[in-house]
């Protein structure tokens, strides 16, 4: 993994030292915006062409970038992506000098800084905003690691008091939050509830691993918020953030759905695609429950049906059905869209959802289009543009008119992960129909302009541009199914703040995504504009945008004029995977296409430790996923063909571990983690699972984890709360259980696993025996 640094270009890192680093930030509620400034010195007796690499978090975007080598500065700017292409074309065609920004590594870049001659420094100062990790209340903050300082030999010799760090994060919360960190020492400091200053305790630490804020909520609150208060032309200003996590009630009585899949299986969805598609419409199929009907289309040179009949009852026999019948689809021909939305919308009856994978471009999307606006009645249409070639305008605008959600996934994105995710929001309660009276407030604009829906404890963020006072109370209503959703929030309860400076660049970045989301759906002169709106707001806010680039101004001193000089240096953008020619012949259509500079560090759980387990083959990611293709129709999870039910039911329990135990976010499987509980509850007190303790030991862990993990819902959680209510439950860490998996080897001797007072050995255990079973 690669960290911020300087290197010489010709590879003697002995060369330049990091003399101080000073790393800030500033935490607001889910934002955070980070600062990293660095010193370097050329230590050599040389002069040195040198290069700055630096990884970024995948869903931060760069705020600011300067570097200053003697007497010159030069900073990054923003500017209009079509402008920035011409400055360079131009400055090519003279032969000028041209800044060089590249990904060395999969989601790590350097960029040129050019000549440093002997003892010469180097200040390097990197801002980027991002949005927290936020799972299960516990927010994630990581900053990649930084250069070392270098040994250079007894004559340049290094030591400790050549070399600073420091670090101060200032954390403004949303409530009282609990701090940790993994690998450093860390000093807190607190002033109320909501202010605290996180600092290094010693300033002398080598940071060469990646920086690790863990901040667990100690309370949570549906509603929250922050007031920013500053002056514009001396006209008192502010924004509201109002954080919203629906904590919404489940109707307990379950009603059947009626499910119908529209999967593309033209020539251009063949290979990683059509695989991965398949892999999703395998994880849908396996989310319905008792009572669900179903029916596939695969769209091809011809319509294929799974089931001649229509809808067919979700059970047994017909989930290893379609199973099978997915499994057997092939890529061939073109898409025949408008036929099978008009199959669904005209012979499935009222009712219906229905899902559409596809990568098409669709010719015909006017006829479709205005053929579904008459037709939709009471069904929904949820729609998955997969890849960058697709309609997104008709991708956008078929769900719209269909009462559904569009959802786009591009190269790099797992499809079965985007579609399973949108999935379980279908399949869980949302608030409809969202209004907000904002009250007193003398309100300017708000972001998101307007509000769709909110899902179920998935945190919902909105902004308030207003003039003059905050006071009153703001009111949000909607609809969750039949009943009324109904919220107030006191502003005199929110915390009044006067760094309003990360929280207008994120309502900016906010914006920008709006309008882009928006452009989806337009086209021409409404599109146009929208598309200059977001090169004004990434202009203004120096927050880059799919429409604009980085240009470098460079600003030095003139020693005899005494007087300051700029110049505009263009920055070529170098992406993975696309040769030198690539980039010169596809220039316009490539430069700096993803500006949110990507970055992936090692996986860890939430303390931070290295999970080495089966990690050269096996992602985590991965292993969940596999384990969520393998769940029979009565929610166990088990090998193909699997008879006994005690096999079963020790392979759902050892599964339930592997979701329930590890830090992942295991969301889009909740509906399947669900339906596999209810299936124990069902057993656990069967004469079966009674006469053998271990596993009914095993069971009752297994719903322990689940309880803790808080995934449960309905009345599959009043099912277990009714089970331990008279019981407390136990820690994990404090439990003594030996669990015997019965896998035979090579040589057919049993192997036996044994588990005591490890978390993590249950862990690998479960994931493990899973994938031995399966």
């Amino acid at each position: 993994m690669s960290n911020y640094g300087i290197k010489d270009i010709k590879g003697n890192d002995n060369n330049v030292v990091l003399k101080k680093a000073a790393i800030s930030g500033n935490i607001c509620g889910e934002f955070v915006e980070v600062t990293i400034n660095q010193i370097f010195e050329n230590r050599s007796d040389k002069s040195i062409e040198v290069v700055y690499s630096f990884p970024i978090p995948y869903t931060a975007v760069i705020s600011e970038f300067e570097a200053t080598v003697g007497g010159r500065t030069m900073r990054a700017v923003v500017e209009d992506k079509s402008k920035a292409v011409k400055i360079y074309e131009e400055a090519e065609e003279r032969g000028e000098n041209i800044f060089l920004l590249e990904e060395f590594k999969p989601h790590e870049f350097q960029i040129t800084i050019g000549k440093v001659i002997p003892k010469e420094s180097i200040k390097i100062k990197l801002s980027y905003i991002d949005d927290l990790e936020y799972r299960n209340g516990t927010y994630k903050l990581v900053i990649p690691a930084l250069a070392s300082p270098q040994k250079l030999g007894d004559e340049n010799e290094m030591d400790d008091n050549d070399y600073n760090l420091t670090l101060s994060l200032l954390v403004e919360s949303l409530c009282k939050l609990k701090f940790s960190s993994p690998f450093y020492n860390i000093g807190i400091e607190r002033e109320g509830i909501n202010l605290s200053k996180i600092s290094y305790k010693d300033n002398k630490t080598y940071m060469e691993k990646d920086f690790v804020l863990i901040m667990r909520e100690e309370e949570q609150s549906e509603t929250s918020g922050m007031i920013y208060e500053y002056k514009d032309k001396g006209e008192k200003r502010g924004i509201v953030y109002l954080r919203l996590v629906p904590k919404l009630e489940i109707d307990t009585e379950e009603k059947p759905e009626n499910y119908i899949f529209l999967i593309d299986i033209t020539e251009s969805m063949n290979g990683a695609k059509l695989e991965e598609a398949k892999n999703a419409l395998q994880l849908c199929i396996r989310n319905l429950s008792d009572g669900d009907a179903f029916d596939i289309v695969a769209m091809g040179e011809e319509l294929r049906f799974f089931s001649k009949d229509g809808k067919l009852p979700f059970n047994e026999e017909n989930l290893e059905n379609a199973s099978d019948w997915i499994d057997g689809l092939q890529a061939k021909g073109d898409t025949l869209i408008y036929n099978a939305i008009k199959y669904a919308l005209e012979n499935s009856g009222e009712d219906n959802t229905i899902l559409l994978f596809t990568d098409d471009m669709v010719v015909t999307e006017n006829d479709i289009l205005d053929y579904v606006k008459d037709h939709i009645g009471n069904n929904r249409i949820f729609t998955f543009g997969i890849d960058s070639i697709v309609n997104t305008y008709f991708i956008d605008k078929l769900a719209r008119l269909g009462h559904g959600k569009a959802e786009f996934i591009y190269e790099g994105e797992r499809i079965e992960e985007c579609v399973l995710r949108q999935f379980t929001r279908i399949e869980n309660p949302e608030v409809n129909d969202l209004s907000i009276d904002w009250g007193k407030l003398k309100l300017e604009e708000t972001f998101p302009k307007t509000i769709t829906y909110m899902y179920d404890r998935e945190p919902f963020s909105v902004f308030g541009s207003s003039l003059g006072e905050f006071e009153g109370e703001i009111f949000i209503k909607g609809k969750v199914g039949n009943l009324d959703y109904n919220k107030k929030v006191n502003l005199d309860n929110f915390e009044l703040e006067e760094n309003a400076n990360l929280i207008q660049k994120v309502w900016a970045r906010k914006r920008i995504q709006s309008l882009e989301e928006r452009m989806l759906g337009e086209r021409g002169e409404i599109k146009e504009d929208m598309r200059q709106k977001v090169i004004e707001i990434s202009k203004k806010s120096g927050i880059i945008s799919p429409e604009t680039s980085f240009i470098v101004v460079e600003e030095r001193e003139e020693p005899v004029l005494g007087i300051q000089l700029k110049n505009i240096i263009p920055l070529k953008v170098y992406e993975k995977n696309l040769s030198d020619k690539a980039i010169t012949e596809n220039l316009k259509e490539h430069f700096s296409e993803f500006p949110s500079f990507l970055y992936k560090t090692y996986t860890e759980d939430y303390l931070g430790r290295e999970n080495q387990f089966l990690d050269y083959k096996y992602p985590i990611e991965k292993i969940l996923l596999i384990l969520a293709k393998n769940q029979y129709a009565d929610g166990s999870f088990a090998k193909f063909n699997e008879k006994n039910l005690k096999n079963k039911i020790e392979t759902t329990s050892l599964t339930i571990l592997a979701f329930s135990l590890g830090a992942d976010d295991i969301k889009i499987y909740v509906n399947q983690l669900n339906k596999s509980v209810d299936f124990l509850i069902r057993y656990i007190d069967s004469e079966e699972v009674k006469a053998d303790e271990k596993l009914h030991s095993l069971v009752e862990l297994a719903l322990r984890s689940c309880l803790r993990k808080g995934f449960l819902k309905g009345k599959v959680l009043e099912k277990t709360i009714e089970r331990f209510k008279d019981r407390e439950v136990r820690s994990i860490k404090k439990q003594v259980i030996s669990i015997f998996t019965k896998s035979k080897d090579g040589n057919g001797i049993e192997e036996t696993f044994v588990i005591k007072n490890d978390k993590d050995s249950i862990i690998e255990l479960a994931k493990l025996g899973i994938l031995k079973g399966l």
